[in-house]
């Protein structure tokens, strides 16, 4: 039986979270909080093999409380759960010792998949479909990459992608296709590569690729 802990400050999020895991026969829910301080608290009071952390939360936000928590119960795995994609807060969550960060709107059955392979000693996000890449940031797939000669591109997996495929003339709608994303967020990883490019349109992004090498 693997038992969870949860820490969520919106009560809705909270309780559908309890009641989808405890309807699990692997898994017992142990104890939910609101805030990052009653996480540690309930860490230490009643062990859980692991915790739901959301990243925003309030008296201690949810990098302490992972931090504290893996400092003091190296047993104890945290997978953060999170509305942002904002790759400094994810990089300090997973530098404090989160196992991984998923989107708060990923699907329940690969949520549940992911709990058991981190239990098992299973998790490798480098091995994962594209179908689970929708629903995780893309900081947890390797290393960024630096573009040479660019000062202002320092692109993402994702973003070097869709920067190959904007080359190879693919629309917005063949390259949400082609990794499995919506065409709006397809828009906003556009926004962002054009921004680390210093390029205003397509015609512009395909000209700095190209001189890069990329094609």
């Amino acid at each position: 039986m693997t038992a969870i802990g949860i820490a969520e400050d919106q009560a809705l999020i909270r309780e559908s979270l309890a009641i989808v895991l405890s309807m699990q026969p692997d898994i017992q829910v142990t104890w939910q909080v609101a805030n990052g301080k009653e996480a540690v608290d309930c860490a230490a009071r009643q062990p859980v093999d692991v915790i739901l952390m959301d990243l925003r939360l309030p008296e201690i936000d949810g990098v302490m409380a992972t931090r504290q928590i893996r400092s003091r119960h190296q047993d104890t795995l945290i997978l953060i759960l999170t509305t942002f994609h904002h790759d400094e807060w994810l990089i300090d969550a997973l530098n404090a010792g989160a196992s991984a960060c998923f989107l708060k709107e990923v699907p329940p059955d690969l949520l549940l998949q992911a709990i058991r392979a981190i239990v098992k000693g299973r998790w490798d996000p480098e091995k994962w479909t594209p179908q689970w890449r929708m629903y995780a940031p893309e900081i947890q797939f390797g290393m960024k990459i630096n573009l040479p000669n660019n000062g202002l591109s320092t692109l993402t997996p994702r973003e070097y992608d869709m920067l190959r495929l904007i080359c190879k003339g693919s629309s917005n709608a063949q390259i949400a296709a082609e990794l499995y994303l919506s065409e709006g967020t397809v828009k906003n990883y556009i926004s962002s590569l054009y921004g680390k490019l210093g390029v205003r349109h397509r015609g512009e992004a395909i000209q700095t690729a190209r001189s890069l090498g990329i094609h």
